[in-house]
C-alpha cells in the first residue's frame, strides 16, 4: 500500500486515480483514504484557480457549465464513476465502516475526515438533494460530528450541513436539532475571533506595515496625492483603536452600550468631519485597490498580488484547515438557519449583529471570502424587520459603506443594500442620516450598477427600485447622474443589438442578459412614477396658490410614496391638464436624449422572441415607464417614428404598442391593459394644452421644427399613426374580446375609451361611423352584460365609455350632465327586467277567455270552460267593463311617431288607428310591462303636451313586444292621475284590450304606419307597406312586364333591379364536369364561351366543351396546385398560379398548344390589366410587381411604406389602368406613387376595385377612391372572396374562412348581391365545399367548382354548369344523384322553351331586341322594401321580410339614445 501511496502523490490525472481505484476497491484490505486525499488534493488546487476567476459569487450553477473551466471537467470525470461516487457518498461516510468488514481495530474517524473532505469539494456540482435525501442516517451523522467531532471533522460536517440545510425540507424535519446546535455555532464562532483577535495583538506591527505598503502603490491623481496617502496611512494605522460606536449621535436612536464614553462628548462637527475623514479613507484605499487589481497587478510581481489577493478574492484553504475557512463553514450553515422566525432569538443572544459587524470589519478581517460569507448571513438576518432596524441603529450601514470595492465582498453588499430597502422601516431610518452618508450610500450603490458582479448588479437595481419611493433616494441619484448609468445597463447588451452578437451568447448569460432588462425595467418604472407624483403635487400647489388658496402638506422626502395604478392613471391625466405643453421635465428630456425610448420600443418587440419567466413584467414595467414619458409631446411624437428591430426595419412605435395591446407580442392581459393605457394617454391627450396653441411662424424652412409644433398638430399626427397603422380593427377587436374571462371587462373598458379618444379625429370618426359596430347596434349588444358578473363595476365603466363614443360618432351633444347617468340607470334597469322571469295566474288568464266569452254571446261554451277550469265568477262590473273607442280628430296627425308623446300627467298618446279599443289600466304581460292610457283628451299638430319633457318613453324591441322601462308604480300612478284629470273611472281587465295594446305596439313601430290597415295577424308579425312613388314599378314581374308599355324599359323606378333579384335569384344546374382521378380547384371560360378552362391540384389545366362535356385536352402548367386561370379577351394568352413549388405563376401562349411565354418565379397571383390588356400584376406577399405583356420586363415594383400585411393579398388594376391596390394600398399605376393607404379593418382581403371605378371592396368595407372615406360596410361580403358579373351589376361572393394555414375551410353556398347598392339577392347552397366560382361573358351560365369537405376524396370533385335565371325543377333535384354517378347531362341541357322566352323577354324588356342585352341599367333605390316577392319570386333574400324585428343586423338605439326624439311624426301612405 505504500507503494501505492507513493504513486498517488505523483499522480495528477484523476482518470488514472479513479481507474487504480476500480481496480483495487474490491479487495479486503483496500485502503481508500490515500484515493480520497489525492482527488480532494487536485480538486482544492483546481478550485483555487477557479475561484481566482473571480465568478460570481452567487452564481451556485456547476461549473463544469463553462467549457473552458477545468474545475467543472475534473468534476465531470468523477461523476461519471458511479461506483465510486456510490462508495464515496454511501460507504465511506459511515462511521462503522471497518466494522462492517470485519475490521475492528481501525477508526473509522480518517476514513470519514477523507471522504467528507472530498465530498464538500465535490459539493459545487453536487445535486445536494440526492445526496442527502438517499442516505440513511448521514443527517443525524453529521448534526453528531458537527457538535461533538474532532476538527477537522467537525468543520467539514458543519460545512456539509450547511449545504443540506439549503432544501427547506430537510431544514423543516430538523428544525429541534438546528435550534440546538445554531446558538453553539454562534458560540464557536465568538471563540475563533476571540483567539484571533489574540493573535493579531502579537503581529499588529507587520500588519500595519504592509497595510501601509498596499496605500503607497496608489497611482498619483494630483499633487496632493502623497499628503492623502499620509493621512490614509496614519487613518490605516488607527482604525483598530477607534470604537465602532464614535459617531452614534449621527444616527437615530439611544447611544450604545459599549461605546466609549470619552468620545461621546466630542463636538457634532468634529464627529462629522471624523466620520467624512473615515468615508474618505475608506474611498482611497477602494480606489487603490481598484488601480491594483486593474493595471498595477498585471506589471507587479506576484508578491503584489499576494497582498491584495485577500482584500479582493479572499482567501479558502481546506487542507490543512485554517480558522478563516472555519468560520466560513460556520457562517455557511448559519446563513439558510438566519430566515427562521423561531431561532431569531437564539441570534439576538449570542450578540450575532456584533459578530457580523466584526466581520465585515476589513480592518479585523482583511479577507474578503470571510466577510462575503459573514454578509450572505447578515443578508439572511436582515429579512427580519427587527433586526434590520437593530442593524441601522448600530451604524451598520456604515460598516457596509467601508467594505472596500472591487471584491466579493462589495457584491454581498449589493445583497444587504437590496435586504435594507425592502424594509420600509429601516429605509426610513436611513433617509434620516446625514445627507454625506446618503450620498456615499447611493454612490456606492451606483459603482455596484457599473463594476460589481452580475448577481451585484441586479441587486443593486433592485435596491435602487424599491428605494425610489423615498425622494431623498431619488434626488441623490439624480445629482450622481444615475438616470444615465441605469440607462447604460441595458443599452450595452448584446441581446438588444442590431447585429448578430445575441446569437453567440449561450443560454446563461442569455437568461442573465434578460434578468437585468427586467430589473432595470422595474427600477425605472419606479423612478418616473415617483418623479411624475413629485411633478403633479408641484403644479396642483401652484394652481392652489394662484387660486389663493393653501396646498396640501407635501410627503415628507424620508417617507415612502405609495401608488397604485389607478393613481398613477390620475396623475398622467392631471399632467397632461397642468403642465405646459412646451415645459421642460428633466427625468422625461434626459432620458429622451438618451434615446430611452426607442430602446424600451425594442425590448418591448424583441421580447416576443424571449423566453423566460419574467417576460410579462419586463414588458409590462416598460410599458409604465412609456405612459408615464408619453406625458410630453416629445414621446408622443417618437412614438411615431420609425424603430429598429431585427425582424422588421420599417416598425414604428405606435404599431409596437398596438401589438401589445393584441396580445401578439406577450398573451398576458396585465401587458395589454398597460399598452392600452400608454394608447390612451396619446389619443386621449387634451386638443388644447397650457402653451400649446402658439401661432405658426412664418420662414423659409421646409420643414418646421418639432418644438415649434403646436399640440392639435401632434395631437392630429399621433390619430392619424394610430390609424394607418391598423388601431381601430385592433380596438374594436379588443371590444368583443371574451377571454380571459376575469380580466374581459377591464380590457374591453380600456379599449373603448381608446377609441373614444380616437374619434376625436374627424377621419377615423367618418370610419367608425360606418362600421356595423355602431350601425347594427353591436355596441349596444356588448353593453348590456359584462362578461363577468363579479367584474360589473368594470362593466360601468365600459358602459360609460360606450355612451360618450356613441355620442362622439353620431355627433350628438350632451343636453345636460346628469343624462349619463340616466343612461346608465337605464341599462341597468333593462338588463334587470331581461333578466326578470314572468310569471303569472294562469286562471286569470283562463278568466279573462272567459269574459271573452261572455261578451260574444257564447254562453254554453264559458261555461264549460268554467265548470272545467273551476273558474270562480267574475264580478259583474269588471266582466262588462270595456276601454270606450279611441277617436282621432281632424286635426290629429296622419302619421303617428314610433315613440308616444308624453302629456302632462306622463300619461302616453298612442298613434291612431281605426280599430276600437277598449280602455284598460297597466295590463302585464309576459317577459315585459306593456304601458298604454289611451285616453281621449286630444292634442293638436305640433303642440307638445304641457310638462313633456323628450327621451322619457324609451322603448326596446324584444320577442313581439315593447317594453317601457318606466316603473310600474310611476306608471300607474300617471294613469290614475290622467284618468282623474279627464273624469274617467279606472275599468277592468280584458282581453280585447290586451290583444289590442299588443297590436297597437307593433303597428306603433312601423316605418310609414297607415290609418287604414288590413285585419291583423295575430300569428304573424304587423309591418305596414314602405311608402312608394306611384311611378314605382310593381313587386310582381307579370305586373311589371304590363307596366312596361307605360313606363319602358323595366316598367318604372327600381324595375332593373327588381328584375336582377328575380334572375339572380335562380340558378338551375344543367352540366357536370367531373375527373374521378384529381380534385379540381378552380375554373375559368374560355373567351369563344366553348370551353370550360379546370385546374386541378397536381397543377393541370384541362379543356372541357360545354356543350358535350367532353375533356378536350390536358396541359401540366404547375407541378403543384393551380388556383388561378385567367385567359385574356383574345384568347390567345393565358395566365395560370400555382402553389409550393416555383414558378408560382406562368403565361402561356394559346394556340394549337400551350407554350410558356414567361415564367415569374417569385409572384404567388397574377392577373392582366382591365382597359387594355398589355401589362400584368403579380403579388409577391405586401409588394406588387407590373410586368410588360410583350416583353415580359419588369416595369414597376410597389412596396409600401407601411404593411397592412393582408394574408390574402392580391394586386389588382383600376378599370381604368390608371391605379393599382396591393395590400391596401392605392398607388399610381402610371408613376409608381403612393397615393393613399386604407384603413385595415380585417386580416385576410387586400380589396377589389368595383366595375363603376368609384369604389373599392375589402372584405365587408366599401371605400370611396374619391374621399377615401369608408361609404359602408356589408355583413354578408364579410371574409368573402369577390367576383362580378361581366356587366358589373352583380356580385358572386364565396366564403372562405381560414382557420390555420395548413387547413383552409370553405363555404357550401355562394351569394349574389346587387352591386349597385349591395342588397342581398340569394344565398344558393351547392351542399359541397366552393373552391371557384367563374360567369361567362353573356351572364347567362356560372361554372362553380364544387368538392367534398374531405379534400383527398377526388371523386367527389366536380365542376358543375348552372344556368342563370332559371328554377330549379323537380326532376333536376331528383337527377343530381343521377348526374354524380355518371350519367351523360345531354338531357339536362334541353331548355323549356318557355324558361328562353320568359328570361329574353325579361332581360330585353320585351324581346324588341335581338340577342342578349348586357347593359342593364342599376338605378340605385335605398328602400329595400321594394322589393316584395311575388308568388312566383322564391329567392332567399333575408332583406325582403316584413319582419316586425327588423332585420338580424339592427338594433334599437332608443334604449341607449341620450336625446330621444319624442316628436318625430311622417306621413302615411294610403
Amino acid at each position: 500500500m505504500a507503494n501505492d501511496t507513493v504513486n498517488l502523490t505523483e499522480m495528477s490525472d484523476v482518470s488514472a486515480i479513479l481507474r487504480l481505484f476500480e481496480e483495487h476497491h474490491v479487495a479486503p484490505t483496500f485502503d481508500p483514504v490515500p484515493y480520497l486525499s489525492r482527488l480532494a488534493e487536485l480538486l482544492e488546487t483546481e478550485t483555487e484557480n477557479y475561484l481566482k476567476m473571480d465568478p460570481d459569487p452567487f452564481d451556485d450553477r456547476n461549473p463544469s457549465r463553462n467549457p473552458n473551466c477545468s474545475f467543472g471537467h475534473m468534476l465531470k470525470i468523477i461523476f461519471k464513476k458511479e461506483i465510486f461516487m456510490q462508495k464515496l457518498v454511501g460507504d465511506y461516510l459511515r462511521d462503522t465502516y471497518w466494522t462492517r468488514l470485519g475490521i475492528s481495530t481501525r477508526d473509522s474517524r480518517e476514513l470519514n475526515t477523507a471522504a467528507a473532505r472530498l465530498v464538500l469539494d465535490l459539493m459545487p456540482g453536487l445535486e445536494v438533494s440526492v445526496v442527502f435525501q438517499d442516505t440513511e442516517g448521514l443527517i443525524n451523522r453529521l448534526f453528531s460530528w458537527a457538535e461533538k467531532g474532532p476538527e477537522p471533522l467537525q468543520s467539514y460536517a458543519t460545512g456539509l450541513l450547511a449545504a443540506a440545510m439549503e432544501l427547506q425540507d430537510l431544514a423543516a424535519n430538523f428544525r429541534e436539532l438546528n435550534a440546538h446546535l445554531a446558538p453553539l455555532m454562534l458560540k464557536r464562532l465568538w471563540e475563533i475571533q476571540k483567539r484571533c483577535a489574540e493573535e493579531k495583538k502579537k503581529d499588529e506591527l507587520g500588519k500595519i506595515k504592509r497595510f501601509s505598503k498596499f496605500s503607497s502603490d496608489q497611482p498619483s491623481t494630483s499633487s496632493k496625492t502623497p499628503k492623502n496617502t499620509t493621512s490614509s496611512k496614519s487613518r490605516a494605522s488607527s482604525s483598530s483603536k477607534v470604537p465602532k460606536d464614535e459617531d452614534a449621535e449621527l444616527m437615530p436612536g439611544p447611544e450604545p452600550a459599549d461605546g466609549a464614553s470619552d468620545k461621546g462628548k466630542l463636538p457634532k462637527n468634529n464627529k462629522a468631519k471624523k466620520f467624512q475623514g473615515r468615508i474618505k479613507g475608506s474611498k482611497e484605499r477602494k480606489s487603490g485597490n481598484a488601480s491594483l487589481n486593474g493595471s498595477a497587478l498585471n506589471d507587479s510581481s506576484n508578491s503584489s498580488w499576494a497582498e491584495m489577493e485577500s482584500y479582493v478574492i479572499g482567501t479558502y484553504q481546506m487542507h490543512p484547515l485554517t480558522d478563516s475557512t472555519r468560520q466560513i463553514l460556520i457562517l455557511r450553515y448559519l446563513t439558510p438557519m438566519g430566515e427562521y422566525q423561531e431561532l431569531l432569538v437564539h441570534m439576538f443572544e449570542q450578540k450575532a449583529l456584533d459578530l457580523i459587524l466584526n466581520y465585515i470589519d476589513f480592518d479585523e478581517t482583511q479577507d474578503s471570502r470571510l466577510s462575503f460569507e459573514a454578509l450572505k448571513y447578515l443578508g439572511a438576518l436582515l429579512c427580519h424587520k427587527k433586526f434590520a432596524i437593530e442593524f441601522i441603529h448600530h451604524q451598520g450601514l456604515h460598516r457596509l459603506l467601508e467594505i472596500p470595492r472591487p471584491s466579493i465582498a462589495a457584491t454581498g453588499v449589493a445583497m444587504c443594500l437590496y435586504y435594507i430597502a425592502y424594509c420600509e422601516d429601516a429605509m426610513e431610518r436611513v433617509c434620516l442620516l446625514p445627507d454625506h452618508v446618503i450620498q456615499e450610500l447611493v454612490r456606492y450603490a451606483l459603482w455596484l450598477l457599473e463594476c460589481s458582479h452580475e448577481s451585484g448588479r441586479c441587486h443593486a437595481t433592485m435596491f435602487f427600485g424599491t428605494s425610489f419611493q423615498f425622494r431623498i433616494i431619488l434626488e441623490q441619484f439624480d445629482a450622481q447622474d444615475g438616470l444615465r448609468r441605469l440607462y447604460n445597463m441595458i443599452s450595452t447588451l448584446s441581446i438588444l443589438s442590431m447585429e448578430d452578437a445575441s446569437d453567440l451568447l449561450d443560454d446563461d448569460e442569455s437568461h442573465a442578459a434578460r434578468q437585468t432588462v427586467r430589473h432595470v425595467c422595474a427600477a425605472l418604472k419606479r423612478y418616473f412614477e415617483i418623479h411624475l407624483a413629485g411633478k403633479v403635487e408641484h403644479l396642483q400647489r401652484i394652481r392652489v396658490r394662484e387660486m389663493g388658496g393653501s396646498p396640501h402638506p407635501s410627503t415628507p422626502p424620508y417617507k415612502a410614496i405609495k401608488l397604485n395604478a389607478d393613481q398613477i392613471i390620475d396623475l398622467i391625466t392631471t399632467a397632461q391638464e397642468l403642465l405646459p405643453f412646451r415645459a421642460s421635465w428633466s427625468p422625461v428630456n434626459e432620458f429622451v436624449s438618451l434615446g430611452g425610448i426607442p430602446l424600451l420600443l425594442q425590448v418591448i418587440a424583441i421580447s416576443y422572441l424571449w423566453n423566460f419567466t419574467g417576460r410579462a413584467e419586463t414588458v409590462r414595467s416598460a410599458l409604465d415607464v412609456l405612459a408615464v414619458c408619453s406625458v410630453s409631446f416629445r414621446v408622443q411624437m417618437l412614438f411615431c417614428d420609425r424603430i429598429q428591430i431585427p425582424d422588421d426595419a420599417n416598425a414604428v412605435g405606435i404599431n409596437i404598442l398596438l401589438g401589445a395591446a393584441e396580445g401578439d407580442i406577450v398573451a398576458d392581459p396585465e401587458v395589454q391593459r398597460a399598452a392600452l393605457c400608454v394608447l390612451i394617454h396619446c389619443v386621449c391627450a387634451p386638443v388644447h394644452r397650457v402653451g400649446g396653441s402658439v401661432g405658426r411662424f412664418n420662414g423659409s424652412a421646409k420643414r418646421r421644427s418639432v418644438a415649434s409644433r403646436t399640440s392639435e398638430e401632434v395631437l392630429n399626427q399621433v390619430w392619424e399613426c394610430v390609424r394607418s397603422h391598423n388601431g381601430i380593427m385592433v380596438l374594436m377587436d379588443l371590444l368583443s374580446v371574451k377571454t380571459p374571462i376575469t380580466d374581459a371587462d377591464s380590457i374591453r373598458a380600456l379599449a373603448c375609451k381608446a377609441l373614444l379618444g380616437l374619434a376625436r379625429s374627424e377621419n377615423a370618426r367618418q370610419i367608425m361611423g360606418k362600421l356595423p359596430l355602431f350601425t347594427s347596434g353591436q355596441l349596444q349588444v356588448l353593453m348590456r352584460e359584462p362578461v363577468l358578473q363579479d367584474k360589473r363595476q368594470e362593466h360601468v365603466k365600459f358602459q360609460k365609455f360606450g355612451l360618450e363614443l356613441l355620442e362622439q360618432v353620431s355627433g350628438r351633444i350632451k343636453s345636460n350632465v346628469n343624462e349619463f347617468e340616466l343612461s346608465l340607470a337605464k341599462i341597468h334597469k333593462a338588463d334587470v327586467v331581461a333578466q326578470t322571469r314572468i310569471q303569472f295566474n294562469e286562471k286569470q288568464l283562463l278568466q279573462l277567455i272567459h269574459q271573452h266569452l261572455l261578451s260574444k254571446n257564447m254562453v254554453e261554451s264559458a261555461s264549460i270552460l268554467m265548470k272545467e277550469a273551476g273558474l270562480p265568477p267574475l264580478p259583474l262590473k269588471q266582466a262588462s267593463s270595456n276601454f270606450p273607442p279611441y277617436r282621432a280628430t281632424g286635426n290629429t296627425p296622419s302619421t303617428p311617431s314610433r315613440t308616444g308623446r308624453v302629456n302632462s300627467q306622463g300619461a302616453v298618446a298612442l298613434p291612431s288607428t281605426p280599430v276600437a279599443v277598449p280602455s284598460t289600466s297597466t295590463p302585464t304581460q309576459q317577459m315585459g310591462i306593456i304601458k298604454v292610457n289611451l285616453s281621449s283628451r286630444r292634442l293638436r299638430p305640433g303642440m307638445p303636451s304641457p310638462g313633456s319633457q323628450p327621451g322619457v318613453n324609451s322603448q326596446h324591441r324584444a320577442l313581439q313586444k315593447v317594453t317601457n322601462w318606466d316603473s310600474p308604480t310611476t306608471m300607474n300612478k300617471s294613469l290614475g292621475a290622467a284618468n282623474v284629470s279627464t273624469g274617467e273611472t279606472s275599468r277592468g281587465v280584458s282581453l280585447d284590450a290586451i290583444v289590442t295594446e299588443y297590436l297597437m305596439n307593433q303597428h306603433a313601430l312601423c316605418k310609414t304606419p297607415m290609418v287604414t290597415c288590413p285585419q291583423f295577424d295575430l300569428f304573424q308579425p304587423h309591418k305596414c307597406p314602405d311608402a312608394k312613388s306611384k311611378n314605382t314599378a310593381p313587386a310582381n314581374f307579370a305586373l311589371r312586364v304590363q307596366k312596361r308599355a307605360i313606363h319602358p324599359r323595366f316598367g318604372g323606378l327600381d324595375g332593373a333591379r327588381m328584375d336582377r333579384k328575380l334572375v339572380y335569384s335562380r340558378f338551375r344546374p344543367v352540366r357536370t364536369f367531373r375527373n374521378d382521378s384529381e380534385t379540381f380547384t378552380c375554373c375559368a371560360f374560355s373567351p369563344c364561351e366553348q370551353f370550360l378552362m379546370i385546374g386541378n391540384q397536381t397543377g393541370e389545366l384541362k379543356l372541357y366543351n360545354v356543350n358535350t362535356a367532353v375533356e378536350e385536352a390536358t396541359y401540366q402548367c404547375h407541378e403543384n396546385y393551380l388556383f388561378n386561370i385567367e385567359p385574356n379577351w383574345t384568347g390567345d394568352l393565358l395566365l395560370t398560379s400555382g402553389m409550393y413549388r416555383p414558378p408560382y405563376s406562368c403565361l402561356w401562349a394559346v394556340g394549337d398548344f400551350f407554350d410558356m411565354k414567361y415564367s415569374f418565379e417569385e409572384e404567388e397571383y397574377v392577373e392582366f390589366s382591365k382597359t387594355v390588356q398589355d401589362k400584368i400584376v403579380g403579388t409577391k406577399g405586401e409588394t406588387a410587381t407590373v410586368y410588360d405583356v410583350a416583353t415580359g420586363k419588369k416595369l414597376l415594383s410597389l412596396t409600401p411604406t407601411t404593411s397592412n400585411n393582408y394574408s390574402k393579398n392580391r394586386a389588382t388594376f383600376h378599370p381604368s389602368d390608371e391605379l393599382i391596390l396591393s395590400d391596401g394600398v392605392l398607388w399610381d399605376a402610371v408613376s409608381g406613387t403612393q397615393i393613399h393607404k386604407f384603413d385595415k379593418l380585417n386580416q385576410s382581403l387586400s380589396g377589389t376595385f368595383h366595375p363603376n371605378g368609384l369604389e373599392i371592396i375589402s372584405s365587408s368595407e366599401v371605400w370611396d377612391i374619391r374621399t377615401y372615406h369608408l361609404l359602408r360596410t356589408v355583413p354578408t361580403l364579410d371574409q368573402c372572396q369577390v367576383t362580378f358579373s361581366a356587366s358589373g351589376d352583380v356580385i358572386y361572393a364565396v366564403h372562405l374562412e381560414e382557420e390555420s394555414r395548413e387547413e383552409p375551410m370553405y363555404d357550401s353556398s355562394f351569394k349574389t348581391l346587387d352591386a349597385g347598392d349591395y342588397s342581398s339577392i340569394a344565398t344558393i347552397d351547392v351542399k359541397r365545399c366552393i373552391y371557384g366560382l367563374c360567369s361567362n361573358k353573356y351572364d347567362t351560365q356560372i361554372a362553380v367548382v364544387e368538392n367534398s369537405r374531405e379534400f383527398n376524396t377526388p371523386s367527389e370533385s366536380i365542376v358543375r354548369l348552372y344556368d342563370v335565371g332559371r328554377l330549379r325543377d323537380d326532376e333536376d333535384v331528383g337527377s343530381e344523384v343521377e348526374e354524380e354517378e355518371g350519367d351523360d347531362d345531354g338531357g339536362a341541357s334541353e331548355n323549356s322553351d318557355d324558361d328562353l322566352e320568359m328570361l329574353d323577354e325579361l332581360v330585353n324588356g320585351g324581346g324588341d331586341e335581338d340577342g342578349i342585352d348586357v347593359d342593364i341599367d342599376s338605378s340605385d333605390s335605398s328602400d329595400d322594401g321594394q322589393f316584395g316577392d311575388s308568388d312566383d319570386d322564391d329567392d332567399d333574400d333575408d332583406d325582403d321580410s316584413n319582419s316586425y324585428f327588423g332585420s338580424s343586423d339592427e338594433f334599437d338605439e332608443e334604449l341607449f339614445s341620450l336625446n330621444a326624439d319624442s316628436n318625430s311624426s311622417g306621413s302615411s301612405s294610403t
